[in-house]
């Protein structure tokens, strides 16, 4: 017989809080809940979605009970994510106590934040090089490159693994060989990296399926299309971006064979250096390298490249010493070559007396402990600062805020902290830490510096990249791509709540425009956390918000709407009406993808609140959607006087993108006009209002407005030219519906040429962008030109099958373009019927 829920309850409640506090990982969350269900006398699936949907009517809470598919699946083992509320809400209606629920709370917090931080991982799109010091190795460095000959020659994938133990030198032996690969000609398509944190102090091992969506972001894949798909899709398609090329991918700090299952590429060109501290079982056809510490002559050899002088050669004795008190380990010999070179007139049984004398508990051994004691104190200020940073990537500006210092003079510091071998150099300005090294100085920072000092220092640091996006225009934005990991890291640094929530506003609208869409998502649910430890119901739905915004971009209008309409219940709950009216926005925005009447409805609702608390950037924005309305359902004079009042409002406040935006729509009005003259100057000023901020998206636009312009005027090369430009523009800054856009425009472009191939070619990227993102209006005109491609080519049944789909959704969403379709179908209609007249005189 089943056991009640109210018995589940009366179970003891020490055990279920002892078990809540044993949570580590989601399969621990999920095992949770199957032991409390099994405890309820397996209560089905449906009594607890009902159980949940009563308590939260009795609460009187509003939001969507999740599905049975949902409740489902939140037992199952191998889920990527979970709903902190859904589980809480699952195990109370099982009949968890109060107390279980407050552990389960805590765990929840936990294990999600950990997963979350899964899915922050930074990965390139070349390999690193391998540090100028590097030496040794030729045997392993031989075998490697046999080996993947040998598997070229077999069809096989080549796998390396290259083991051993923390400072032996695996990364640097696998960036020198992938060099080797390089040169000797055995890769020529592609590199990929990723540090997969398997045996990091502080981060969790990355997560697979975030290094799938940055290798797939490296390869070209645009990100609204990597987000719509599923994990397993996700991995399939980089199996097939991959297996065309000779790939050569580079995999470094692997936790485990799973971390590493779905990464392994399956073309037979491809290559694979996989770095780990762990024996990796379940990789039989791998070529395993157990890497040992130096040999001595090795050691020797790394050590003769900071000693012209000789003093090694003439002290062998002394020589040896040296390099056995370093352990033979490459990290520590670095950093011993490094003091022969700032003391010249040391003999090398000096700095072997030197070592010796080292406490021998000293963390990472002597030699990280010589360099950091020779150091100014502002430099081992600075190092030991370093290591509190929440990213694994560091540049000047960013050691300046953190030391409250000049930029200069901390670009100075890191290149001294550089020189005596405690950071690492990945590029031009920016470095890292080896985990040894991290390490080290984290004790160091825990010995020497107050706790205070310690958390202004990391506060001072979010401040810093929290003004840096704020002061970024578009211009600016590639740094966001390059330190976008280490951004989101910054949202999960504990006890700063305050600063990292500031950080998410201007954090979430850079990702947003960038195209991240799922590091947005990590940048809201984050913020969502926090709202829910604060209390703080602004901040959760600042995070609902930014996730419903991310659904709609994305084409998950129906996830979109529901989520705004969570928001605009928390804004009157808040009674915040400006907030009110954005969501209200949102909501327009979401229905304009097929219901205008509505859409217009709830952009006017938000334009009377915005107009009664006298915000004119709220009324310009509202505005603006009903002016594109307008347009879209051909009424042109609405849509003008909508435009104008953009124009104008933000014009008077100083608003030059607004007014740039508002301007470039006078200009489309124009243009269907066909006033060509007058839709040139308002894209030219456009354009000039955009380019003065650095609005690169504004003035992407622009130029696809004057290229518009040029193609109705008959200037096919000027208007083939500015297309061309608008898409170098918007492929650079990621803006995939402006990709579309354009490359509408070079099949319209193409067309008007006769040339049909090239017309197509550009049609058909463009329809699958439209339907990505479900953007009804360009799908329906794409769909057009590929009817016109195919009846110009004779081929009359794709041409109908292509002008009726776009006609069923021109149609649905009142476009103009539905007359021009009925004409296009008559005619094809009546050409038939002759051609059928003329079949039958010719055969009577």
């Amino acid at each position: 017989m089943q056991r009640s829920t109210a018995e589940a309850a009366n179970a003891p409640a020490a055990h279920w809080d002892a078990d809540a506090r044993a949570i580590q990982t989601l399969d621990d969350l999920a095992a949770f809940l199957r032991r409390l269900r099994a405890a309820s006398g397996n209560t089905s699936f449906r009594r607890i979605h009902l159980g949940i949907r009563a308590f939260r009517r009795v609460r009187s809470i509003p939001d969507g009970v999740p599905s049975l598919a949902t409740i489902h699946g939140h037992f199952q083992n191998g889920r990527v994510r979970m709903n902190a509320d859904t589980v809480l809400d699952i195990a109370r209606a099982l009949g968890l106590d109060t107390a279980g629920l407050r552990s389960l709370a805590q765990a929840c917090h936990r294990v999600l934040e950990r997963a979350n931080r899964s899915l922050i991982v930074a990965t390139r799109a070349t390999v690193p090089d391998p540090t100028a010091t590097f030496t040794g190795r030729r045997a392993d460095r031989d075998r490697i490159a046999a080996h993947v000959e040998s598997a070229r020659r077999a069809g096989e994938v080549a796998v390396v693994v290259i083991e051993g133990m923390a400072g032996i030198g695996k990364s640097e032996l696998a960036f020198r060989a992938a060099r080797d690969l390089t040169d000797a000609g055995l890769v020529r398509d592609v590199r990929l990296f990723a540090d997969l944190r398997g045996f990091d102090p502080l981060e969790p091992p990355a997560a697979p399926d975030a290094v799938v969506r940055g290798f797939l972001a490296h390869l070209g894949t645009p990100g609204r299309r990597i987000d719509a798909l599923s994990p397993t899709a996700r991995v399939s398609l980089l199996h097939r971006e991959l297996a065309s090329r000779q790939a050569l991918l580079v995999l470094d700090n692997a936790a485990d064979a799973a971390q590493l299952e779905h990464l392994l590429p399956r073309g037979t060109d491809c290559a694979v250096l996989v770095t780990s501290r762990r024996r990796l079982t379940g990789m039989d056809a791998a070529l395993r390298i157990p890497l040992g510490t130096f040999t001595v002559d090795e050691a020797l050899e790394m050590l003769r490249r900071h000693d012209p002088s000789g003093r090694l050669d003439a002290a062998p004795g002394d020589a040896t010493a040296l390099v056995e008190l370093c352990r033979r380990l490459p990290l520590e010999l670095a950093a011993a070559g490094r003091q022969l070179e700032s003391k010249p007139d040391w003999q090398i049984g000096d700095h072997v007396e030197r070592l010796r004398r080292i406490p021998a508990h000293e963390h990472s051994g002597p030699a990280l402990a010589l360099s950091y004691n020779g150091l100014p104190d502002p430099h081992r200020r600075l190092f030991r600062l370093l290591a509190l940073h929440p990213g694994r990537r560091f540049t000047a500006d960013a050691a300046a805020a953190m030391a409250d210092g000049a930029v200069a003079e901390a670009a100075t510091m890191l290149t001294r902290l550089y020189d005596e071998s405690l950071l690492l150099r990945r590029a031009e300005d920016a470095y890292e830490f080896h985990d040894s090294a991290r390490a080290f100085a984290m004790d160091r920072g825990h010995r020497e510096d107050p706790a205070s000092a310690q958390h202004a220092a990391v506060a001072k640091l979010l401040r810093h990249y929290r003004h840096r996006l704020e002061s970024s225009g578009d211009a600016n934005t590639d740094w966001i791509g390059a330190d976008r990991a280490t951004l989101l890291a910054c949202m999960h640094v504990t006890d700063h709540d305050a600063d990292a929530a500031a950080l998410a506003t201007p954090l979430n609208r850079a990702l947003r425009l960038l195209g991240h869409y799922d590091a947005a998502r990590i940048c809201n649910r984050q913020l969502l956390r926090i709202a829910h430890r604060t209390g703080e119901l602004s901040r959760e739905a600042d995070a609902r918000s930014g996730l419903a915004e991310i659904d709609r971009l994305t084409g998950r209008f129906r996830a979109a709407a529901e989520g705004f309409d969570q928001v605009m219940r928390l804004r009157r709950q808040l009674g915040d009406r400006t907030g009110e009216a954005d969501a209200l926005r949102g909501l327009a925005q979401t229905a304009s993808n097929d219901d205008y009447p509505l859409a217009g409805d709830r952009y006017n609702a938000a334009l009377a609140i915005h107009r009664q608390l006298g915000n004119p950037v709220g009324e310009a924005e509202a505005l603006w959607g009903l002016a594109e309305i307008a347009m879209s359902v051909g009424d042109l004079d609405t849509a003008a006087a909508h435009a104008a009042q953009v124009a104008s409002i933000c014009a008077s406040i100083g608003n030059r993108v607004g007014e740039a935006y508002g301007l470039r729509a006078l200009g489309d009005i124009a243009a269907q006009r066909g006033e060509l003259d007058a839709a040139v100057s308002r894209y030219r000023q456009s354009l000039r209002l955009c380019r003065q901020v650095g609005n690169r998206r504004g003035a992407a636009y622009a130029l696809r407005g004057l290229a518009d312009t040029a193609l109705r005027g008959g200037d096919i090369d000027h208007a083939e030219r500015l297309y061309l430009r608008a898409l170098t523009s918007c492929r650079r800054i990621g803006d995939i519906s402006g990709e579309a856009d354009a490359r509408l425009g070079l099949a319209e472009t193409a067309l008007a040429r006769g040339a049909l191939a090239a017309a197509a070619a550009e049609f058909t990227p463009a329809l699958a962008i439209y339907r990505e993102t479900a953007d009804r209006v360009g799908e329906a005109h794409c769909l057009s030109g590929l009817g016109h491609v195919a009846w110009r080519a004779q081929r009359r049944a794709p041409a109908r099958r292509h002008w009726l789909q776009a006609l069923r959704l021109a149609e649905r969403n009142s476009l103009p373009l539905a007359s021009d379709l009925r004409e296009a179908l008559a005619c094809a209609g009546t050409a038939d019927a002759a051609s059928r007249s003329g079949t039958r005189r010719l055969n009577s």
